[in-house]
């Protein structure tokens, strides 16, 4: 079996399939989505994460760095880039805990040792392993061996997809999900490259052909005002979806900025700052819409 990078396995989600799931997050995604609330996500390797203001300056971690790659001047620590190898010693060498690595290589055995610790959970529940990230099919062959492996140990199975891959890998790896999860960021593909770096022409063709094949299909909608929740965006959404060879179930999963803070700690601009998050009845207002059009719609509430 293959090994791959796991950036965090979450016991006991809610929202992520159903009944209780283990939600393992793998690293690695093709999309930079303006509102990505896991931008530690998005590289395949590992990211050193920093809290400065946390930081007492105390040295230890520059002192660690093998490569050299942190130094300190009077505005603090910084790190150059093209130098650090996120080997972690900084991490391991800092006594305030303010540095943290995101991101290691784990074997399948080593992610199912976790995702077994609630099996009595998920049968109570009918719940089971969802794979997230990231995008789980950017580690094709991790995601589709610790699908099996859950599957061999009676697991009930789950994947997040944005489904922006070879249309064989999606069909390949969803073979062995019980549910999937599929993401639609926008339904114009000019604006969903604006606000995703990608069309979602191969999203959509892949899609199609998910729903020709697989018998659990949900389709998932971020609703985030000003960019993709006006009503016109909306009905052009629906009006697409119902066109689909099995009209699948929508979610509107509302904006959060659960992770804005992430990107202070990469050292990274968030892009939202000062967008409100989506308020409960402009969820419920979007899945009203989206029932005119005969879908069936859940507004999930964090």
């Amino acid at each position: 079996m293959t090994d791959g990078v796991v950036f965090d396995i979450q016991r006991y989600s809610l929202h992520d399939g159903p009944g209780v799931r283990t939600l393992v997050f793998l690293k690695g995604c093709p999309l930079r989505c303006l509102w990505c609330a896991n931008p530690e996500s998005q590289r395949r390797e590992p990211d050193i994460l920093y809290d400065a203001e946390r930081c007492t300056l105390c040295l230890a971690c520059v002192r660690a760095c093998p490569t050299l790659a942190l130094s300190a001047d009077e505005h603090g620590i910084t790190r150059d880039a093209s130098q650090c190898t996120a080997c972690g010693a900084c991490v391991a060498a800092c006594p305030n805990s303010v540095r943290r690595i995101s991101g290691r290589w784990m074997s399948v055995e080593e992610v199912m040792k976790t995702v077994r610790r609630d099996v009595p959970f998920y049968r109570r529940s009918r719940g089971g392993m969802t794979l997230g990230g990231g995008e789980p099919l950017a580690q094709a062959a991790f995601a589709e061996d610790l699908l099996r492996a859950s599957h061999a140990d009676g697991i009930d199975t789950a994947i997040e997809t944005t489904g922006y891959a070879d249309t064989r890998v999606v069909l390949s790896v969803t073979e062995h999900a019980d549910h999937v999860l599929y993401d639609v960021k926008h339904i114009d593909p000019s604006r969903h490259r604006e606000l995703t770096g990608v069309s979602n022409q191969l999203i959509l063709d892949n899609l199609r052909a998910l729903l020709h094949e697989h018998p659990d299909v949900t389709v998932r909608y971020p609703l985030v005002p000003g960019y993709n929740a006006d009503d016109d965006t909306l009905r052009a959404f629906a009006s697409r979806i119902v066109q689909m060879p099995a009209v699948p179930r929508v979610e509107i999963i509302p904006y959060h900025r659960f992770g804005e803070h992430k990107y202070r700690l990469l050292g990274r601009p968030y892009t939202l700052a000062g967008v409100e998050p989506c308020a409960p009845q402009e969820a419920e207002g979007a899945c009203a819409i989206l029932r005119q059009f005969g879908l069936a719609c859940t507004a999930l509430v964090h």
